[in-house]
Formats: C-alpha cells, structure tokens, sequence
C-alpha cells in the first residue's frame, strides 16, 4: 500500500509477531471482546489489504478511528512498532480517501474555520477570566519567560475554568512572572494528527511558536498533556529545532515547590488516588512529579489504583473516540472509574482535561460519587494565606 511506503511504516504488518500483548491491553478490546477491533487484529486487517485478499472500505476505517491512541499498545510491543504512529498514518489514508467518520470530520473542520474544536471562537477562549479579570487583563500577551497554554478544553469548557484559574492563583501565589495568550491561543493541533491530517499540524505549530517566541518565552506551562505531546513534535513537522522549555502543570508546580515558593496549610484529612493520563505517563514519562506534590501537603494521602504509572488504564476520551463513538467512550471511562472506587480514597486527582470531562461523564452513568479534580486545583485550595494574587484568583 502507497501510503505505508510513504510513511516508512510498510513493515510493520509484517514485523508483528502475533504475540497478543498490545490486544490484551487496548481498552476498545476490552469492551468489544472482537480481535478485529484489538490493534493485532487491525495489522491483520491491514496485511490482508497488502495481500489483496481485504478491502479498505468504511468498514476498516471504522475500526481504526475505535481506538483511544492511548499508546498502551506500543509500551507492550515485543517486536517495537510504535503502533500509535501506525494508526495515525493508517488514519490520513482514512481521510485521503473520503472514508472520515463524520464527527472526527467535524473537529477537523472547526480547527480549520475556528482554531479550536469546538465551533466556538477567539473571544470564547476569555470566558474563564471572568471572576479574575482584574488579575489576569495584564497578562495578556505580555513580555515574559513563563508562558501558561491552556489549551481548547481548559479555555473553552466551563466545566474546566476552575483548572485555569487555580493555576493562575498557583503563580501568583509565586509571584511568577508569566504571560497568557487569552484570545489568540489557538489549538496545539493534536486532533489534526489524530485523524492523520499531519500538514495541518504545521500551519498550528508555525502559529504558536511564531506568538510565543514574539513574547521571549523560554518556558511553556501546559493543563493538557496531549497539547505539551504535540509541541514536543513540532521540530519534527517543521524539520527545525526550537530551544523552548515545555513542562506540565505538575513539574512546574513541583519546581516551585521545591524552590521554596509555594507553602501548604494542613488540610482536613483526605485519602485521594492519583489517576495517571496515558500521555503523560506513557509518552511525557511524567508520574512522579505529582505524587510527590499530593505527598508534600499536609492532611492529603494518596493511595494506589491498579494499574497505575505506565500501566494505567486509558479514560477513553483520546483520540477523537469520544466524538466518533462516545458510548463505547463512556464505557472505558467506567472501567478506569472502578478501579477508583475499590481503593479507600474519597477524590481522584489528575492531570489531564479530557480525563476529568471522561470521569465526569462515567460518575453520571455509573452513580459513583468521586470527587474529580486537576492537582492545580488541589494544590491551590491547599495553599497557605498569601496576599499575593489573594482569594479572588479562585
């Protein structure tokens, strides 16, 4: 097949030893219980299409865009196929064809129109300052190292806004001098390589790092880790490097802390479990960093789900699966939702968008009653009376 040659990846069909360690895994197996829907029934799929005894129709379109890109199947790999590039490439041949499911279809064309993935617009991405407009109006794009990227979810759902505005509180509290883009942040462009459409990852990425070198940032401070994921590849799509420092809310919050900046009042007692992100642990390596947080505030303990670390569970709402099939989304959320409730702890603590809006929705479904929050929200609700940046920032 042209496109596998055009990708370097016309081996990997073959490379596959048929071991099964990435279908025991993938979170869409799981549910469905269908090997053509696991990633090794999907290479076989693929190397029948190479032989000429299958067809690429809507059918297998459909099963490529039934996955999470969670990349627990890579991390498994005995053979070393980076397996979630595979489906990424196996998805613009998708889109090269016309066989887009139509929600994926719809993100892609609300980030051309709009630059984010909701139809929604620049001045929408304000909507969060609202109760800390008097705090923030400064740090529009303004001059500075420290430059916080919010991301669509983060700026555009008001389920979120708490998260942004807890960070903000965070580097006030610090006395960080940082700047935000407010309504000229646009997508980091993930969606697009999610549905293989990697020249529209370009466009973003020359736009951002154009806005963000105009301000003499040197470090970027991210809420998502699917947008600090694509930032970090942004030298491969425009084949430069670019010396920009990136790090989540949690190693920055973690630095801070450990230079003495940030203090925390005892709490009353509560037992939480830390919920690692795919990406985060799987491809940013970023686990310990807020645990060791959780463990510096006085009065929060933190007890272990199973799996956890580079073995956790996916939430289900990468990957563009919560828009293209958001039943068999919620579904994996719950799975992941359980695995909370059988431990002692009353909240689940994480660091990732997509994982809280997955919670939230499986919480509803399921009737479990778990607090959900950002660890920016924990840790500003956890800091010791400063004047700096005081209690409206909340």
């Amino acid at each position: 097949m042209d496109f596998l040659e055009r990708y370097g990846q016309e081996d990997e069909p073959y490379v596959c030893a048929s071991c099964g360690n990435c279908t025991l895994v993938c979170p869409v197996f799981r549910e469905l219980k269908w090997e053509s829907y696991g990633p090794r029934g999907k290479l076989h799929i693929v190397k029948s299409i190479i032989e000429g005894e299958g067809e690429f129709g809507e059918d297998f379109a459909h099963k490529i865009f039934l996955c999470n890109l969670c990349e627990h199947c890579t991390s498994v790999c005995t053979t070393g196929i980076s397996l979630d590039r595979f489906w990424e490439v196996a998805r613009a041949e998708v889109r090269q064809r016309g066989l887009m499911p139509k929600p994926a279809q719809f993100v892609l064309d609300s980030l051309k129109a709009r630059g984010d993935i909701m139809w929604m617009g620049s001045a929408d991405r304000l909507l969060w300052m609202e109760d800390i407009e008097a705090i923030v109006k400064d740090r529009v794009m303004k001059s500075a190292k420290v430059a916080y990227f919010l991301g669509c979810n983060v700026s555009l759902k008001s389920q979120l806004h708490d998260v942004a505005r807890s960070m903000v509180k965070i580097m006030e509290y610090a006395e960080v001098d940082y700047t935000i883009l407010g309504d000229k942040e646009i997508c980091c462009g993930a969606p697009l390589g999610w549905a293989g459409n990697f020249e529209g990852i370009n466009e973003m990425a020359e736009k951002n790092l154009e806005l963000i070198h105009s301000l003499g940032v040197e470090t970027v401070v991210f809420s998502c880790p699917s947008c600090i994921q694509t930032w970090s590849e942004y030298s491969r799509y425009l084949k430069e490097e670019n010396d920009l420092e990136l790090l989540t809310t949690s190693q920055y919050i973690n630095r801070l802390v450990r230079e003495g900046r940030l203090k925390f009042d005892e709490q009353p007692m509560v037992t939480v479990t830390y919920h690692d992100s795919c990406i985060s642990a799987r491809v940013l390596k970023v686990t310990e960093e807020p645990r060791e947080i959780i463990e510096d505030i006085p009065g929060v303990y933190n007890v272990e789900m199973t799996p956890s670390r580079q073995s956790t569970r996916c939430c289900g709402a990468h990957g563009l699966l919560d828009v293209v099939d958001p039943v068999l989304s919620s579904r994996i959320a719950e799975m992941r939702l359980r695995d909370a409730t059988v431990t002692p702890a009353s909240r689940i603590i994480t660091e990732c968008p997509r994982c809280i809006l997955a919670f939230d929705l499986a919480k509803f479904t399921t009737g479990y009653d778990m607090k959900v929050q950002d660890i920016t929200q924990i840790v500003a609700e956890s800091l010791s009376p400063n004047d700096v940046g005081g209690d409206e920032a909340k």
